[in-house]
């Protein structure tokens, strides 16, 4: 059996996770599914949360996919299709992973007649979208122009035209691709593996146009064509105690308006709440948001930016 592969690519924050589980949940993928989750850096945190399904994880901590971990990476999903046979394999890279460079891992020949790629699918979080093309660009066009569809994720929180004008941007930089923006409570399941469905007949008649031209794009290694490391850097820290919710979303606030920390850009981690139980956060920008989970293995908050400071971070969650 030939497996097919989806890649649920974003930049950091812009909510691959959720969207997973909101399918997995609404039976888009069948029980014989494996997820290869990987996170930038050194702590793996959405492996934890999806396993509150049913579907296999295999994570992969040493670094970002699309340069530290190859080897791992690529071994990863030789393991899986060997080990599970699996009908479909979710990919789910890192944040600051380039599309251009997983595909390109992909189409090496030891793969040939293992799986094909189905859907490419990139998230775009509206509400950050000017922010990261301004200060992000060349990681955040590498990943809108290599999908065959974009995800317009928290659409309901902005104008119509503010929508609008994100459509049209990113039609600018990738014509070809689906966009999907309604809010995604108004999204089922079926309607979302429809949309899947009709581009990936699209995306078959072009596949090996598609990957050659990938290849050919990595091989030159233009003068800007940075990796991840080259650019952010990751830092996780273990927490020694339990705390609040609202302890923890200050101490947030505390980094937005004290440049000490350095640029922080993305954070995520499990924390034990005071009150029993355990709590999954997430953390942009001027956004801060937790929830309840049914168990965890660790404490810990990682964080992603540049310039981090990290004396200065252990001192304020510790």
């Amino acid at each position: 059996m030939v497996s097919k592969i989806d890649i649920f690519s974003g930049f950091l924050g812009a909510g691959k996770t959720k969207l997973i589980k909101k399918l997995l949940k609404e039976k888009v993928y069948g029980k014989n599914t494996v997820i290869i989750e990987n996170e930038f850096g050194e702590v793996g945190i959405d492996g934890s949360i999806l396993k509150d399904t049913d579907i296999i994880i295999k994570e992969i901590n040493s670094g970002c996919i699309c340069c530290q971990v190859t080897g791992n990476f690529s071994d990863a999903i030789v393991e899986v299709i060997e080990k599970y046979t699996p009908e479909n394999i979710i990919i789910e890279p890192s944040g600051v992973a380039k599309l251009s460079e997983i595909l390109n891992i992909l189409k090496d020949d030891k793969f040939k007649d293992k799986f094909v790629i189905n859907n490419i699918i990139t998230l775009i979080d509206i509400q950050r979208y000017d922010m990261y093309l301004k200060n992000f660009n060349e990681f955040y066009r590498d990943q809108i122009k290599k999908a065959n569809i974009l995800v317009l994720s928290r659409t309901q929180l902005v104008s119509k035209d503010r929508v609008e004008i994100t459509i049209n941007s990113l039609g600018k930089i990738n014509p070809y691709a689906e966009i999907v923006y309604k809010p995604w409570d108004d999204i089922k399941g079926d309607e979302f593996k429809k949309i899947c469905s009709v581009k990936n007949e699209e995306l078959n008649s072009q596949n090996k146009f598609i990957i050659n031209k990938i290849s050919n794009y990595s091989t030159l290694r233009k003068k800007h064509n940075h990796v991840a490391k080259d650019v952010f850097e990751s830092y996780p820290i273990d927490l020694k105690s339990k705390m609040s919710e609202e302890e923890l979303a200050t101490k947030f606030k505390i980094i937005e308006n004290n440049k000490e920390y350095g640029n922080i850009i993305r954070a995520k981690g499990i924390v034990e709440v005071i009150n029993g139980g355990y709590c999954q956060f997430d953390y942009v920008p001027n956004e801060f948001q937790a929830r309840k989970i049914k168990w965890a293995n660790k404490r810990v908050v990682s964080i992603i930016g540049s310039g981090l400071n990290k004396k200065e971070l252990i001192r304020l969650f510790n």
